[in-house]
């Protein structure tokens, strides 16, 4: 369960920017808090910003830190680390590293703290602190090639060595095995999913939907379409194995790769995978069945086809997803019914968080969001840098008009087009 990410010298958010799902005083919609071993963190974050505000940075920021996490053991010596994206707009910035920082509840119902600021050469700082009780007990911390241990010493310290400047230590001790970083890190690399890039979206997708639970996967997304009042009875998907035959003369030769030689390459196979859905037209003894490919549908329906399996995991195992632009090619409605997945203890009973962009603004009411679930972004035009922001920041009545006074301009970041009034 994230409990907040913050973010600092990493594309347009020059100062430290800090998305907090810490629940504040506020008592409305109790159903939008999620509890996990006494702490407690909100569901839903919906986030607005005019184009080019720093949404998608913002979800950048998370994917890159993740992403780092994930292939950090990958990583060859004095290899640049591509991970970072500083400050451009300001001297000073641009050779600075950018920082990132977790707050989270791990599956064993520890808090942890773990944050680190890299460079495009180096690590230049990182820390893990795990929260037992109020006091954190400091798992390690590092600053540059200097690494401090208080807990957990004689098992951390001998693997100092196998680090290099240009890796993270939550990556490698874990890749020792040791407990006390791999339950932190298994969180940050497989429960904190982000989605910015939809052709990766949907490749993990068709995995899942190929995998030994498709059968389930598709019956949940079937379900999705028909909730959401889309004609399509039936999903049927088939995987296609083809093989090609290369000519002796046009095969590729072994070649020596680290002293073993490769296999002379004389076929190639391919997968192929085709999606058909079924229709019902008609009534009674006058219906009949359609079938249709997946690329005759609606985009709508694609992206309810692709999002279905990634929201059947999240409820299943509690995942935090992040979604840029939920809305894209969705009705109003249809958002607001996945929202309402989110919300509902019944369908999301393990915790599972939902946090995306969006510029549909019939959503922005607090007949469903709480006002710390609602942020903003906006950006400086003089000085490039974005800022984010909480609407439980200002002071909104609980029975304001939030739409309203947003597309007013009350709450900033909206655009301002010149010579135009609404």
């Amino acid at each position: 369960m994230l409990i907040q990410f913050s973010v600092k010298n990493f594309m347009s958010f020059k100062e430290k920017a800090v998305l907090s799902l810490n629940p504040s005083v506020d008592t409305e919609h109790p159903e939008n808090i999620n509890n996990k071993n006494g702490y407690t963190a909100t569901n839903l974050v919906a986030i607005y910003g005019a184009n080019a505000s720093g949404k998608t940075s913002l979800f950048k920021a998370m994917t890159v830190a993740t992403n780092m996490i994930k292939n950090s053991n990958y990583m060859q010596v004095n290899q640049p680390i591509l991970f970072v994206a500083p400050f451009k707009f300001d001297n000073n910035t641009a050779r600075n590293a950018s920082e990132f920082e977790f707050i989270f509840i791990a599956d064993d119902g520890n808090r942890y703290v773990y944050g680190y600021a890299a460079n495009s050469e180096r690590i230049t700082e990182e820390y893990l602190y795990q929260y037992k009780t109020q006091k954190p007990t400091l798992i390690f911390e590092r600053n540059e090639e200097e690494y401090e241990f208080k807990a957990h010493r004689q098992i951390l310290e001998p693997l100092v060595r196998f680090n290099t400047p240009n890796k993270l230590f939550l990556a490698t001790a874990t890749n020792w095995n040791t407990e006390c970083t791999m339950i932190p890190y298994k969180w940050l690399s497989e429960k904190l999913v982000t989605f910015t890039d939809a052709q990766v979206l949907s490749n993990l997708s068709l995995n899942l939907y190929k995998g030994p639970q498709k059968d389930d996967y598709i019956k949940f997304t079937e379900d999705l379409l028909q909730s959401a009042d889309i004609n399509i009875s039936k999903i049927n998907i088939e995987v296609k194995k083809t093989k090609i035959e290369i000519p002796v003369g046009l095969s590729v030769p072994p070649v020596s790769v680290n002293g073993q030689l490769t296999p002379t390459i004389t076929a190639q196979e391919f997968e192929q995978i085709e999606v058909r859905t079924e229709h019902i037209i008609g009534e009674g003894s006058e219906a009949s069945t359609y079938v249709l490919g997946l690329a005759e549908e609606s985009l709508g329906t694609n992206q309810l086809f692709i999002l279905g399996p990634f929201l059947k995991e999240s409820f299943e195992k509690g995942l935090t997803i992040v979604i840029d632009e939920i809305d894209k090619s969705l009705h109003t409605f249809i958002v607001k019914h996945l929202i309402n997945m989110f919300r509902n203890k019944e369908i999301n009973k393990a915790g599972a968080q939902l946090i995306f962009t969006t510029h549909d603004t019939a959503l922005l009411s607090l007949a469903t969001f709480r006002r710390d679930q609602i942020f903003f972004t906006e950006k400086n035009n003089t000085t490039g840098a974005s800022d984010l922001y909480s609407l439980d920041e200002m002071s909104v009545r609980k029975t304001d008009n939030v739409e309203k006074g947003y597309l007013l301009g009350r709450y900033g970041a909206i655009p301002y087009i010149c010579g135009e009034e609404l």
